[in-house]
């Protein structure tokens, strides 16, 4: 297998970073994002994807114990973020014994620009016994040599698509999949946890919930995830549970999944957006 090609950008001041490289820190609680960080609505957008990568990252870092998993986080989208330095600040609002609840609010020049809250459970034994669960359909994840150094691979019912190409997500008679191949750094010169990158990817359930025949018309106004177990793996799949919509709002439920199996759902509500999305393609990493 042939190596992978380092993808870079140039900062403006010169230096230069790694293209699956999100943020830098410039602070204790401060991060500038990267290039690659920008938004599909737009090039001074944050995408909502390291947004919630960000909450699930600063949660994660208050709760501060590797006995305790991450089981939830629910991230509201105060006002959509543009580029420039995001602030976080997390609270401990619960340390007890099994479990820790965390607050985490993201700013920008004094504007609230995110507030999130995540629940840590300290592992333990399943009970025995046999409890009903419904089954969800989901592709085999793509070999390794079909999938692209970091990004997502759509698919309609069980046809893989090329890389990025979500143009045939228009058909709205079909049900829609994707694998995304989160080799990605959040926060540069750190390691990214299972965690954070189950955050990350969990934003994707809006457009896989709510691409439709004119496209994705919809922004979500939050994410919520909740996770059985940490993902194995960079490789993380979204299979739609559930979608309705009324009035403008829609509602969309998806499974996630690792190489292993499901591991959680996530669900967002959305509100139809008021700018086209400019980049239909997106995330890049070419």
């Amino acid at each position: 297998m042939p190596a992978r090609r380092l993808n870079t950008r140039d900062r403006q001041d010169g230096s230069v970073t790694d293209r699956r490289t999100f943020l830098t820190r410039t602070g204790d609680e401060t991060f500038l994002p990267s290039p690659s960080a920008v938004g599909p609505w737009g090039p001074s957008t944050v995408s909502g994807l390291v947004v919630c990568g960000l909450v699930g990252y600063a949660a994660e870092q208050a709760a501060g114990d590797e006995d305790f998993v991450g089981t939830r986080l629910t991230v509201d989208m105060v006002r959509m973020a543009a580029q420039g330095e995001l602030r976080t600040k997390s609270t401990v609002l619960r340390e007890g014994r099994r479990l820790r609840l965390v607050d985490v609010t993201i700013t920008q020049q004094g504007r609230n620009v995110a507030h999130g809250r995540g629940v840590f459970a300290r592992r333990s034994q399943t009970p025995p016994g046999e409890v009903w669960a419904p089954g969800v359909v989901m592709p085999a994840p793509p070999d390794a040599d079909e999938t692209p150094v970091f990004g997502p691979k759509p698919y309609v019912g069980d046809q893989a698509l090329p890389a990025r190409d979500f143009d045939p997500w228009r058909d709205a008679s079909q049900a829609k999949y994707v694998w995304y191949d989160f080799d990605a750094t959040l926060v540069e010169g750190e390691q990214t946890s299972p965690f954070v990158r189950a955050a990350a990817v969990a934003d994707v359930s809006n457009p896989l919930t709510n691409w439709g025949s004119e496209g994705l018309q919809f922004v979500n106004s939050d994410v919520t995830m909740l996770l059985s177990r940490l993902p194995e793996g960079t490789m993380l799949g979204l299979a739609p549970r559930d979608r309705h919509d009324a009035g403008g709002i829609s509602v969309g439920t998806a499974v996630i999944y690792d190489r292993l199996g499901p591991i959680g759902v996530t669900t967002v509500a959305a509100l139809p957006s008021e700018v086209r999305m400019q980049i239909p393609n997106h995330p890049r990493a070419d």
